[in-house]
């Protein structure tokens, strides 16, 4: 009897962690200053010190000169840290789903 409580509290455990674990799974929503040029992209998330290289697209939020910044709103997952992008000047890269909002779109000065 004691094997079977013990399989059954094990069994129960596992579907509890499945559960905690499959709702951060999906795409979040994040927001800062995105950064293009010809070779590299990258978001500065609002509130951190921290790059993201990006990947999706991002195509509606650059304007056709093909270098500059605006502020982004997008929905995506994001990896783990790590180093990466050009010279592994990105903490993480940020794997974006949908594009949800574009501002301030500025050319390069």
């Amino acid at each position: 009897m004691n094997n079977v409580v013990k399989l059954a509290s094990v069994s129960v455990l596992a579907l509890i962690a499945g559960c905690a674990t499959s709702g951060r799974a999906g795409p979040q929503r994040y927001s800062g200053e995105y950064f293009y040029n010809f070779e590299f992209a990258y978001l500065t998330p609002q509130g951190k010190s921290e790059e993201w290289c990006l990947s999706g697209d991002m195509s509606k939020a650059e304007l056709p000169e093909g270098w500059g910044t605006s502020q982004v709103v997008v929905e995506g997952t994001l990896g783990p840290r790590g180093k990466y992008g050009n010279l592994g000047a990105c903490e993480r890269v940020l794997t974006v789903t949908r594009l949800v909002e574009v501002s301030d779109r500025r050319g390069r000065e």
